[in-house]
């Protein structure tokens, strides 16, 4: 088949919808960060306690090798973004799901006698869950959406970003209680990666495009009058939407962004949240037990910190569409300050799920702004691999967070002294996040457009 043929019926389909097919993909991406859901921290977390029992493993065990998985995962994220740049977001999206719903489901036949056998079972399978889910269908749901949107990015990622985080924080972890109480947390383990398949499979094959431009479009929609004149020639349309981009996208090469210091900005900035939100996240219903309030309560709370979430994302969409987007990080650093802050506070219920929310969207904010910055600063062509080259980082960081809290509550038998630690280490954090302007180039630097 010639290569004009099949462009022609690749393209066919998001020609042919009278919406713009960019709002298909957000909903793909939505998916995909929900399906990220069983190798995410708070989902896995259900889990602890039943797999100690299960297994007769120490807690001690199960979190350093969910630590050890996690930190694996994180060096891996580099080649993943680099197969999205090089092969497509389809291509890695479909063996990323096949073999993510294997992981989750082997984790249920994980064996039971203590030994060698369990512990290599469950580092593996941490490790599996960490790279594919936390890592790669997390990191193909937002880099998807900044491929198909330039002027809207922040609101289009804080559609997929925001309900796909509601589905996953707060939907999944409700429907694997009931899993586990009613038929045991082997069996929930395999339904779960049945529903990865089932949910994820169909979209990846069949919805799933690289770019707008491979398939003839513009990002965000936009109709350049070249594209109202019919042609058979799959080449000329493209060359024609191509040309017809009004504003040029620079697009940085990783070598170029690792030479920026806003990169490093932002990295710094970034572990605000995973680091220390993540360990906030982690001792979220301990901290709360130990300020006086019940656990039923205390579980209920994250509810409102899934719906927050999803306020906090439209937010921040909204901001970083319209302003620069280190306002938007300094906001987010400032609303975790708060947070860290009401922590110290509560004492009641309703502090506890004012708590909640403030975490919720304090996390909306940086999910959102977490997204949308490193394509507006650094281009759509080489993202993947910017992405990958950072997220290491990032990942090795949430690894470790939890546990200067966890050590300090147990020299100190409270939260306060860990709570005050991270409000000094958020400092720095606050100024790289002023600082994190966007690059500029030289004058006279000539960019590159994305090509098809």
């Amino acid at each position: 088949m010639a290569a004009s043929d099949r462009t022609s019926r690749a393209s066919s389909l998001p020609q042919r919808l009278p919406f713009y097919y960019g709002w298909v993909i957000v909903v793909v991406s939505s998916l995909s960060i929900a399906a990220s859901g069983p190798g995410q921290t708070n989902l896995v977390a259900v889990f602890v306690d039943p797999m100690i029992d299960g297994l007769n493993i120490s807690r001690t065990t199960i979190s350093t090798l969910f630590m050890i998985g996690t930190m694996g995962a994180a060096f891996g994220m580099a080649f993943i973004g680099f197969a999205i740049d090089k092969y497509g977001p389809r291509a890695v999206m479909i063996p990323s799901v096949l073999t993510f719903g294997a992981f989750v489901m082997l984790m249920g036949v994980i064996p039971s006698s203590p030994g060698l056998a369990t512990i290599l079972a469950l580092g593996l399978g941490f490790l599996g869950l960490r790279l594919l889910g936390q890592g790669a269908l997390n990191m193909l749901g937002g880099i998807m959406v900044s491929l198909w949107f330039r002027k809207k990015r922040g609101r289009a990622s804080s559609y997929a970003a925001g309900a796909g985080w509601l589905l996953g924080l707060g939907g999944l972890p409700l429907i694997t209680h009931w899993l586990i109480a009613d038929y045991g947390w082997r069996e929930a383990w395999f339904v779960l990666g049945v529903g990865v398949w089932v949910v994820m499979l169909p979209p990846a094959l069949f919805l799933v495009r690289s770019t707008p431009e491979s398939v003839g479009l513009l990002p965000d929609g936009e109709k350049p009058a070249e594209q109202e004149k019919e042609t058979a020639e799959g080449e000329r349309v493209s060359s024609a939407l191509a040309d017809s981009s009004a504003e040029p996208e620079d697009n940085w090469t990783v070598r170029e962004a690792l030479h920026t210091r806003s990169l490093y900005f932002i990295l710094i900035a970034s572990m605000a949240w995973s680091t220390l939100g993540a360990g906030m996240m982690f001792h979220h219903t301990s901290l709360l037990e130990e300020r006086g309030i019940t656990e039923a309560i205390a579980r209920s709370s994250i509810s409102a910190i899934a719906v927050m979430n999803l306020v906090g994302n439209i937010v921040a969409g909204r901001l970083n569409d319209r302003f620069p987007n280190h306002y938007t990080l300094m906001i987010s650093q400032v609303l975790l300050l708060s947070a860290f802050v009401m922590a110290l506070l509560v004492d009641n219920n309703w502090l506890a799920f004012i708590y909640a929310g403030m975490l919720g969207l304090t996390q909306g904010f940086v999910l959102n702004t977490g997204t949308v910055i490193w394509a507006n600063y650094f281009g759509r062509r080489n993202l993947g691999s910017i992405r990958g080259a950072t997220m290491w980082a990032v990942g090795a960081t949430s690894a470790i967070g939890p546990l200067p809290v966890g050590i300090l509550f147990d020299v100190t038998g409270g939260y306060s002294v860990g709570i005050w630690l991270y409000i000094g280490l958020l400092a720095p954090m606050i100024i790289a996040a002023a600082l994190a302007v966007k690059p500029m180039r030289p004058a006279g630097f000539e960019t590159a457009e994305l090509g098809t």
